[in-house]
């Protein structure tokens, strides 16, 4: 892996070996665009989820499903599995669901009126001047659906723009922070906001103790991570091999003591 640096006050590097990625940080994507809908009004987390779309979308009982709200959803807490049946307690079980995030997708587009595609671009792509081709979506079987298709530098640009807070709403990316009131404390609006417990997640080595504490990181297997540090003003984007024995080779590089070590003394 080569390190490159973006226009940044802070300290940033960009790790990688591919020059595109796609899908692992997806949800860390769809999650900022949330702040950027609760930016410009939207939505908000707190919005019931059968306020946006057509009820009895689930398996559960009427009463059951009215408890989700946009929060619930974000969290991965709905209790509820990919066919949308009941499997734990609903705002407290924790259970990354892939299929949560067509149901998240719908509520942005429901609310906005746009596709997700648009809402990237005029959310993200745009405000931050990165190529509408290294930033898209792709329908995916059947809408709302889709492939993320992004490069490794858009991550990177991304996460800059975490830590300037310019395009999301301020509230929502303090709230990364907190704990969630679930199962899984550290897993907040589809962020890890405590590495070690992503890294047991994932079945990783335990993590070095020199890494920040507020390292917020978004990804779904550990192949692409974007990793951001409000205290140390810090943006790391790592991309592993798209597959084989080192498939998670970018999360491997945030749980090792010398590359920590390595960021310290150079001061980069």
């Amino acid at each position: 892996m080569s390190p490159n640096s973006g226009a940044h006050d802070g300290r940033t590097i960009l790790l990688t070996t591919q020059p595109s990625a796609h899908q692992d940080v997806f949800p860390g994507v769809l999650s900022l665009l949330f702040a950027a809908g609760e930016k410009h009004l939207y939505v908000e987390r707190w919005d019931a989820i059968n306020h946006i779309v057509e009820p009895e979308w689930t398996q559960l009982s009427k009463w059951d499903e009215a408890k989700l709200s946009v929060e619930t959803l974000l969290d991965m807490t709905s209790g509820i599995d990919h066919a949308f049946a009941q499997v734990g307690d609903i705002g407290h079980s924790f259970r990354f669901e892939p299929s949560i995030l067509s149901k998240l997708t719908e509520v942005l587009e429901t609310q906005t009126g746009q596709s997700l595609g648009s809402l990237i671009s005029d959310w993200l792509t745009s405000p931050l001047g990165l190529p509408e081709t290294d930033c898209f979506v792709e329908a995916v079987d059947s809408h709302p659906s889709y492939q993320l298709n992004i490069s490794a530098e858009s991550i990177h640009q991304i996460g800059i723009a975490m830590l300037k807070g310019e395009l999301f709403d301020g509230s929502y990316l303090m709230a990364m922070r907190e704990p969630a009131e679930s199962t899984q404390k550290h897993f907040r609006l589809l962020w890890w906001n405590h590495l070690p417990s992503l890294l047991e997640a994932l079945g990783q080595a335990a993590a070095p103790t020199s890494a920040p504490k507020d390292l917020l990181i978004a990804t779904e297997t550990g192949r692409v991570c974007l990793a951001v540090s409000g205290a140390h003003d810090l943006v790391i984007t790592a991309v592993g091999h798209p597959s084989g024995a080192n498939r998670a080779s970018a999360l491997a590089l945030l749980a090792t003591p010398a590359f920590w070590t390595a960021l310290e003394l150079s001061g980069s």
